[in-house]
């Protein structure tokens, strides 16, 4: 269908009765199995690279259960600032708008 995005419905399916709970520990099976099948172990390492260019390795663990975050507390705590409660007005707009610069993320970002 038209309004989904490839890169997201990759592996797209149905389960009668099941809730998130049920999704969330299929998915954290299939990408864990993955992840030890290719690698043979779950710790996978990774390279970051920094603002200043240099690149750091750290190591990702995908051994299952994954640690579960609520996205908006957490970005409140890494951005340090209280997001709106409503997030489609225009104070959450020019809120995040501020964020992006306050983080410097607003190379090559297009309007929607």
């Amino acid at each position: 269908d038209l309004t989904h995005n490839p890169e997201f419905t990759a592996c797209e399916f149905y389960w009668a009765y099941a809730d998130y709970n049920d999704l969330l520990k299929v998915t954290e099976e299939i990408v864990s199995g993955i992840v030890y099948k290719v690698h043979g172990t779950y710790d996978v390492p990774f390279k970051v690279e920094k603002k200043d260019g240099t690149k750091e390795e750290v190591v990702i663990n995908f051994k299952p259960p994954f640690r579960k975050l609520r996205m908006i507390p957490e970005l409140e705590k890494s951005c340090g600032e209280k997001f709106p409660a409503d997030l489609e007005s225009a104070e959450a707009n020019a809120f995040l708008k501020r964020m992006l610069k306050k983080f410097d993320l607003t190379d090559n970002l297009a309007p929607p």
